[in-house]
């Protein structure tokens, strides 16, 4: 049992690494990434949110911190748990697998997470 925790205490810090790393990327832009071409109805929906990406990108970095230093985590799961499949459908709709890694690191992670900490959720369920 200890090195699972240990296991999901590293993933959980990690997962909440990547997603500072990547948000703070976001704007500050000091890993070189793109999307490249993408089609034109995800082109669409870029132009219809962009307003909101900002806001999306500082709720990730407060997602993170909260991970890194364990904070609510079980809760901060839930609530990330729909933005992490979000993001991986997004990036599966632009028809370019190679792309994807990012979303899918993201969604394992946090599915790994949730089912480490299933038992702190079947009050939700009973």
């Amino acid at each position: 049992m200890a090195e699972t925790s240990k296991t999901a205490t590293t993933l959980r810090i990690l997962l909440g690494l990547f997603l500072i790393i990547y948000a703070l990327n976001q704007f500050f832009h000091f890993i070189p990434f793109t999307y490249g071409e993408m089609p034109e109805n995800t082109r669409d929906f870029i132009d219809a949110v962009v307003g909101y990406l900002p806001y999306l990108y500082m709720f990730e970095i407060i997602i993170g911190f909260l991970l890194v230093f364990n904070k609510w985590t079980p809760f901060i799961l839930i609530v990330l748990f729909p933005l992490s499949i979000s993001f991986l459908i997004f990036n599966l709709s632009d028809n370019d697998l190679s792309k994807t890694w990012t979303a899918l690191i993201v969604a394992v992670l946090n599915i790994f997470l949730l089912y480490y900490h299933r038992n702190k959720y079947k009050p939700l369920f009973s």
